[in-house]
């Protein structure tokens, strides 16, 4: 809110530099933001009210979940309701749960711990550079929650220019110091449910929301830290270490599973989840391992990574790191033997991605009991303890009642497969249909949650991009999936997409064209069978020499090296509708000047070069700067795939009105054209807009056509060019209003409440955009020329 205010920053930059105090470098920055958080009030007049409504929000909020929470079983299992003894039980578990027990701290001698070099070790410790703060502030999230400062880190990124002097002694005082002051470490901790029926407080999952200052600290921290850790963390490690991904992880157990079944050798596959990871890790534990990996005097604490910290994943790997060498310790001196793969008899005996561990070892009961004492004295030295009763040990070539028995010696699940490790199914045939179910449910349950809420065309579009469609990319990254799971999951998209969730079978509005019926292609699809691309020369076919088509497949397959389209973003090609193709020429030798004048001639000549009979702009429709739900509206009536009355006469005649006539001019009958073009009052919106903008105009033959034509609108300005796009679009959105109203609620409005209607519409839409920031809404409704005027 702070920011949008056009005179904020200069506010800042005086109250900034007004502030007068004392101390720690940190503690005065931290008490320069609680001073310009004092001073809002000269910045907003109304705060004394504001801030009145917004208490009486909170007071709601607070009740709402005073209700929701209004019982909780502690420890021993007594169900609490009064709001005092909830309180004071969630204060006793959390000062215990981050209060490490008294006594000895331990460490470990004798292991390989792979220290960093001395060169990374002083580039780790190396004073902070003003470069090295403003990289990190500017690719960090603007709008992240704040913590008890009340700043996002936007302030920082828009105010960067007045802070920053203050800043950088905030960072030499904490190299110097090694110390992070109280104020900035502080924090909120905000409680979120791993479940949707959480009565216990151990069921509620631990968020700290940091301060701006502490976050920026951490996260110039953890870049030098991710820097280094390649050298340091084990290869069985895949969390949070340059060059490694988590599918290496899957892909490296699905081999060995499949690997030790074909071999007929049995095994064990023991699964693990630690109790509480981030919480229960030991800080004079993980001081021992920074100083054994060469970084030395980082961090004074207790007990406790906290979630939400920049810097507690990368702590964390070089804690669980302490486990892998301790493995190796024990595989060195022939205690375990994991499992041994491939020609080479490579030896894997675990497999880490931060605290998801699995481990592979043989049958015999004296490798797995050496196992177990190896995560009992990690557990104790750490803090790190195996909750065993949400571990598992699965069985490869081994007969139940043999896995029972080492179930019960390991105290664990004896479970059966498949495994869900890493969120992907582990030893199941991924042929079979089955193998996808945890996708398919994973989108139905999504699915699920979306049934209640409202969405319009537009927020199903979004949702479909940035969610249903993503959702199986995890599962493909690794896995060819089969025709039929595919099918299935482009009809929960497609009914999603048409239908929403809930609201019965809804008619598809439009289907996209195939080239099916050409006899060529019934001839080349009946001699070499179908195929994804149409034009794939490398299909395993009988090409015979006197065929021609394989020339032409193979040109085709040499011409998508040219262009950016081709298969990979789904365009289709020179053969078929397209846009324009965009050029990446590359030349085995240098050119000469008279070769590179002839290559610029060819350039220019391309740039005019349309490969498509299609010349509909669809810029004009998604690069508008108007709702998203506006934009796929408008996109439908360019393709003449709104529900007018010409079209439901063909999709639900029963619903058509009868006769066929336009609501609007009751003249002629209603078609897409007809009603966002041609009709008497629309067309009189048209020549009224294009008036205003000082045009001649000739009402095209279509409304596609109309979408087509870029026309000079409002100059060419930027804000020209966004007016003008938002006012064509109002014009067709108000006139489908008006339309609607007529029908569905027998109200009819004039034409002059139209059109103030589109100039309100258009001089919103504007005002919300980046090209009109801090032009106010009421000088856009006034003159559209003058403001779209350089």
């Amino acid at each position: 809110m702070w920011l949008q205010h056009p005179n904020f920053k200069e506010n800042f930059r005086d109250w900034w530099s007004g502030f007068q105090g004392n101390g720690w470098e940190g503690h005065k920055f931290m008490r320069r933001l609680q001073y310009e958080g004092g001073l809002n009030s000269d910045l907003f007049s109304q705060r004394a009210s504001r801030k009145g409504e917004l208490e009486e929000l909170i007071l709601r909020e607070e009740i709402h979940w005073r209700q929701k929470a209004k019982e909780l079983e502690n420890e021993r299992g007594l169900v609490l309701k009064n709001a005092e003894s909830i309180i004071e039980e969630i204060l006793h578990y959390f000062e215990k749960l981050y209060t490490s027990p008294t006594g000895e701290s331990w460490g470990v001698e004798g292991l390989d711990w792979s220290p960093i070099s001395e060169e990374s070790a002083l580039r780790l410790d190396s004073p902070f550079t003003e470069e090295e703060i403003s990289k990190t502030i500017f690719q960090l999230d603007r709008d992240k929650a704040p913590g008890p400062d009340g700043f996002t880190i936007a302030v920082f990124q828009e105010c960067w220019d007045v802070i920053k002097e203050e800043l950088v002694r905030v960072f030499a005082e904490f190299h110097r110091s090694r110390i992070i002051n109280q104020s900035t470490n502080a924090s909120f901790i905000v409680l979120l449910p791993k479940k949707s029926l959480s009565k216990r407080i151990s069921d509620f999952r631990p968020i700290s929301l940091i301060t701006s200052l502490y976050k920026i600290i951490a996260k110039v921290l953890s870049g030098r830290l991710r820097g280094v850790l390649h050298e340091t963390i084990h290869y069985t490690q895949g969390a949070f270490v340059q060059g490694r991904q988590i599918l290496d992880a899957v892909l490296i157990a699905n081999e060995i599973v499949d690997e030790r079944r074909r071999s007929g050798e049995e095994g064990v596959i023991f699964k693990i989840d630690f109790e509480k990871a981030y919480d229960h890790v030991k800080w004079d534990f993980l001081d021992h391992v920074l100083e054994k990996k060469g970084a030395k005097g980082w961090v004074k604490a207790s007990r406790g990574l906290r979630q939400g910290d920049p810097l507690s994943p990368f702590l964390f790997t070089l804690v669980a790191d302490v486990l892998s060498r301790m493995l190796m310790r024990a595989e060195e001196r022939n205690m375990m033997e994991g499992f041994r793969v491939g020609r080479n008899r490579t030896r894997v005996s675990h497999l880490q991605f931060a605290d998801d561990t699995i481990f592979f070892s043989n049958s015999r009961e004296e490798e797995l009991q050496t196992l177990k004492s190896l995560l009992l004295v990690f557990g104790h030295i750490s803090g790190l303890k195996v909750n065993l009763d949400k571990s598992s040990i699965y069985g490869i070539n081994l007969d139940q009642a043999h896995l029972s028995r080492l179930a019960v010696m390991l105290d664990c699940k004896a479970s059966g497969w498949p495994i869900l490790y890493l969120g992907l199914p582990l030893g199941e045939n991924r042929k079979a249909c089955g193998f996808w179910d945890p996708m398919i449910e994973r989108i139905s349950s999504r699915l699920d949650g979306w049934q209640k809420t409202y969405l319009s065309f537009g927020g199903r579009i979004t949702l479909t991009q940035s969610c249903l469609t993503h959702l199986p990319c995890y599962f493909l990254s690794l896995f060819k999936i089969p025709a039929s799971v595919a099918a299935k999951i482009k009809r929960l998209q497609r009914d999603f997409l048409w239908s929403g969730v809930g609201e019965g079978k809804r008619d598809h509005l439009v289907r996209y064209p195939r080239e099916g019926s050409a006899l060529w292609h019934q001839v080349i699809l009946s001699i070499y069978g179908s195929h994804s691309n149409g034009w794939d020369a490398y299909t395993l076919v009988r090409w015979s020499h006197r065929c021609p088509w394989k020339a032409i497949a193979q040109v085709f397959q040499g011409f998508l090296v040219y262009s950016v389209c081709g298969r990979k973003r789904g365009k289709n090609s020179v053969l078929g509708p397209s846009r324009p193709f965009s050029w990446n020429l590359n030349f085995r030798r240098n050119l000469s000047d008279s070769e590179i004048e002839d290559l610029e001639g060819l350039m220019r000549s391309l740039d005019d070069l349309y490969l498509s009979p299609s010349d509909f702009s669809s810029k004009f429709v998604w690069n508008s700067q108007v709702p998203f739900k506006v934009k796929s509206f408008v996109w439908l009536v360019a393709h003449k795939k709104v529900n007018t009355n010409d079209m439901l006469q063909v999709r639900r005649p029963y619903k058509a009105l009868s006769p066929d006539i336009c609501i609007l001019c009751m003249k002629h009958g209603e078609s897409a054209d007809h009603l966002f073009l041609h009709c008497s009052l629309t067309i009189g919106l048209w020549h009224r807009l294009f008036q205003l903008a000082k045009m001649d105009w000739v009402p095209p033959r279509s409304i596609y056509d109309m979408m087509s034509i870029k026309f000079r609108g409002f100059d060419n300005s930027k804000r020209g060019i966004v007016l003008w796009q938002a006012a064509s679009i109002a014009l067709i959105r108000v006139v489908w209003w008006e339309r609607n109203a007529r029908i569905f609620e027998d109200k009819a409005r004039n034409s002059e409440f139209l059109w103030d209607s589109i100039v309100f519409l258009a001089s919103f839409w504007a005002f919300c955009s980046k090209a009109f920031k801090g032009t106010p809404l009421n000088v856009i409704q006034l003159d559209w020329i003058t403001v779209c005027t350089p």
